[in-house]
């Protein structure tokens, strides 16, 4: 028996070591699966269905959607292709992936940007040429340095973003040519090329008309050109009228139903930014296309691998710009994407080549931005749910933090003309400093605590969203921008908040009390109340009201962009202005001169109401009321 035993012996201690190697590598399998590993195709697509069901038909309910279409496409299967509710509430008609053609908005900058890569493959054109090569005639001013194709292309161009005349039509502006209304309705170049990433629609709309002067062909024929060997045959457009371009209906919820309405047709030039229609089906095929050549070094075989390729891989605040998509990680997964919002409708594109996974996700009514989420929590609730990649913590002591705080503005905006009066509208957020060496943001929908990572770097706790600083050459912090320059913020002070248009309406009151006290000395002294002080305060209380009373459906969002010029309400908002100009001159000469023998008391209230329709008058300048009318 011990002899047994000792000849067994080496055999149980192999054995037993075995069973040990094992045990341990299944923990290390099992600990590396909690920390984030992908789950199997079987295991994450079995409950991909029920939680789109779940997420699409709750945000439907909660926005006031009519319906919705989600498309999921991985290789050349297509996982999922449903519709979801009301594609046309005037016929009772559902929501078809196959059926409905969809605005795609902003995507169509997707297809523009693949035509211009398409030609730059065939030696066309280069990246870096002059715009002015391939648009002869072109009236932009590009005082601050050269536009080329590639900042066309990166929203780089340094131009800001128009919106009043923004969609005239060449008619209303007498155009003759397609150069001409390009010209009429560019925004000014505000910044130098290359200086940050400030999204512009107009950047595309001239993309557009370099791939017609280029290949001599429209840009839809072009575009369909290139998707017909690929079984995409339905491009639409939508500046061709409703029986043409088959759009589908959006909807607007109104007295306790939904109501479908069909998108207006815009001018031609403006397809390139957010002109194109697709079915969502044909939107799969799309995507199945773009994931099948996926090098990011652009070293594909063809242009589909060069949209993923990074403009500016050596710029810290450009990493997110690829030459024709936006680049983001989420959980832990490098994502392409691309969004849109227009005619009512909203829609998204997602890409995640590492998966072979693609995502369309439209929605037919104005509240539905935030089904557009969808793809992104797909990735973070249902396939990498315990995936959360964070970088590691530095400390930023309060004198850190502190040089961040204040107003940030989106660099997407507008600052010239009537358009000033939009600041009010852009996307904005404020940046204060915690009693815990972190930052808190407001103005993203939510407040968010970012933790400091690196100089001027931070990112939210889950490490999925990551905020940077710019500085200028005096070390000042001027800008901030979020994933990587995605959305670039200019620091702003006073004259680009509502506080300063609020200053001017109490000045207004306080002009107003200011005259009635005038008013009252004179008519205590007994003599005439006829003065400067009435008509001061009558012409106070007739312009500043009347002004306010134009510019509030403006700022509200009225919709000027279609209109050929401004209209007479805004010329009377200047005739307003120039009026309560010229009553404080007037009154200042009659409180001033000491002939008129005004009584100290009356003189300082005209003069102190003086004062404050000054103030008014220099908010109204800032904000480019008195020359809205005069710079159309």
């Amino acid at each position: 028996m011990t002899t047994s035993s000792t000849f067994l012996r080496p055999f149980r201690n192999v054995v037993l070591g075995l069973f040990v190697v094992f045990a341990a590598l299944s923990w290390v399998v099992t600990a590396s699966l909690a920390a984030g590993e992908v789950p199997s195709d079987d295991q994450w697509q079995a409950e991909l269905s029920g939680f789109v069901d779940g997420v699409v038909t709750t945000g439907l309910d909660q926005d006031a959607v009519a319906g919705a279409v989600v498309v999921v496409v991985s290789g050349d299967d297509v996982i999922l292709s449903r519709g979801y509710r009301l594609g046309d509430a005037r016929t009772g008609r559902l929501m078809s992936p196959e059926q409905d053609v969809i605005p795609l908005a902003s995507i169509s900058k997707v297809f523009t940007a693949w035509a211009i890569l398409q030609l730059e493959r065939e030696g066309r054109l280069t990246l870096d040429d002059p715009i002015a090569q391939h648009l002869p005639g072109l009236k932009l001013d590009q005082r601050f340095g050269e536009v080329r194709v590639r900042h066309l292309l990166s929203h780089t161009a340094g131009l800001e973003e128009r919106y009043a005349g923004y969609f005239t039509t060449p008619e209303a502006i007498g155009a003759e040519n397609a150069i001409d209304h390009i010209s009429a309705i560019l925004p000014r170049q505000v910044r130098p090329p290359e200086d940050v990433i400030a999204y512009s629609n107009a950047s595309y709309v001239l993309l557009g008309e370099i791939v017609a002067q280029v290949a001599g062909t429209p840009l839809t024929d072009y575009i369909a050109e290139m998707l017909a060997p690929h079984g995409v045959y339905d491009l639409r457009a939508m500046h061709m009228p409703k029986d043409q371009n088959g759009a589908s209906p959006f909807h607007v919820w109104n007295a306790g139903q939904y109501v479908g309405v069909d998108p207006t047709p815009f001018p031609q030039p403006h397809t390139a930014s957010g002109g194109l229609a697709l079915s969502a089906e044909n939107m799969g095929r799309v995507m199945q296309l773009l994931l099948g050549d996926t090098a990011v070094d652009g070293a594909g075989s063809t242009a589909v691998a060069d949209l993923y390729a990074p403009m500016w891989p050596d710029r810290p605040g450009f990493t997110s710009r690829t030459k024709g998509l936006w680049s983001e990680t989420w959980a832990g997964h490098e994502v392409y994407h691309h969004a849109g919002s227009h005619f009512g409708f909203h829609t998204n594109m997602v890409l995640v080549p590492e998966l072979d996974l693609g995502f369309f996700v439209a929605a037919n009514s104005p509240g539905g931005s935030a089904l557009a989420a969808l793809p992104r929590r797909v990735l973070r609730e249902v396939i990498s749910p315990d995936t959360r990649p964070v970088a590691e913590r530095i400390a930023c002591d309060d004198v850190c933090l502190q040089e961040m705080e204040g107003r940030y503005m989106m660099t997407r905006r507008n600052t010239s003309g009537l358009d000033r009066l939009h600041v009010l509208n852009t996307h904005a957020f404020d940046v204060s400093a915690t009693d815990n060496g972190a930052l808190l943001v407001s103005g993203l929908g939510y407040p968010l605590r970012f933790e400091p990572i690196g100089t001027d770097q931070f990112e939210t706790a889950e490490g999925d969203v990551p905020l940077g600083f710019i500085r200028d050459a005096a070390g000042r912090v001027v800008g901030a921008n979020l994933n990587g320059g995605m959305q670039t913020f200019d620091r702003v002070g006073f004259w680009h908040s509502g506080v300063s248009l609020d200053s001017a309406l109490w000045a207004t009151v306080g002009g107003v009390l200011f005259c009635m006290i005038g008013i009252a000395l004179a008519w205590r002294a007994r003599r005439s109340i006829i003065g400067a002080a009435t008509w001061l305060g009558a012409v106070g209380l007739i312009g500043v009201p009347g002004c306010y009373v134009i510019i509030t459906p403006i700022i509200s969002g009225r919709d000027l962009s279609s209109q050929a010029s401004p209209g007479d309400d805004l010329w009377i908002a200047t005739g307003l202005c120039v009026a309560i100009a010229l009553a404080l001159v007037w009154a200042i000469a009659r409180s001033v001169v000491p002939a008129t023998r005004i009584p100290l008391g009356e003189r300082g209230a005209t003069l102190a109401a003086v004062a404050c329709f000054g103030w008014v008058l220099v908010v109204a300048w800032v904000w480019n009321v008195p020359t809205a009318a005069l710079t159309w």
